[in-house]
């Protein structure tokens, strides 16, 4: 288990009450230092060799960029998954190949929608949620 507090900046732009034009919404977006909490948890199921890590990251709703994004080792953003599967092609479990599963800001948090004054919606996304999944080869 890894718990972690980060401080960073980012793009934070306050809720704004009316519809306004889309020159003012993007006025009153302003740089600072923001705090992160992050824990992360990981390991392997026995038996079938899955490696899986679950991370939790949360930042202030106000926010609307990742806090400090190029940080090494930081966990992303809100609640995320991931999971590595060995496929054995050989009875001596060699092989080389992985099936992989990559879950991002399952909850769908961090999501700012903003409407202009000529009714449209704008939404500002500090992550995006997102599946990827592949296979990896070992050569």
């Amino acid at each position: 288990m890894r718990l972690s507090y980060a401080s960073g900046g980012a793009l934070v732009m306050p809720a704004l009450p009316r519809q306004v034009a889309l020159n003012e919404a993007l006025n009153s977006v302003r740089p600072r230092r923001a705090q992160t909490y992050s824990i992360a948890l990981s390991g392997t199921l026995d038996g079938t060799g899955t490696r899986w890590r679950a991370s939790y990251r949360w930042q202030a709703d106000d926010t609307v960029t990742a806090v400090n994004p190029f940080a090494r080792d930081a966990a992303a953003p809100f609640l995320n998954l991931h999971f590595r599967q060995p496929i054995r092609l050989t009875r001596s479990g060699s092989g080389g190949l992985e099936a992989l599963l990559d879950i991002n800001n399952l909850l769908a948090q961090g999501y700012q929608p903003y409407i202009l004054s000529d009714g449209s919606l704008v939404v500002f996304a500090q992550d995006q949620r997102s599946l990827r999944a592949g296979l990896a080869f070992t050569f």
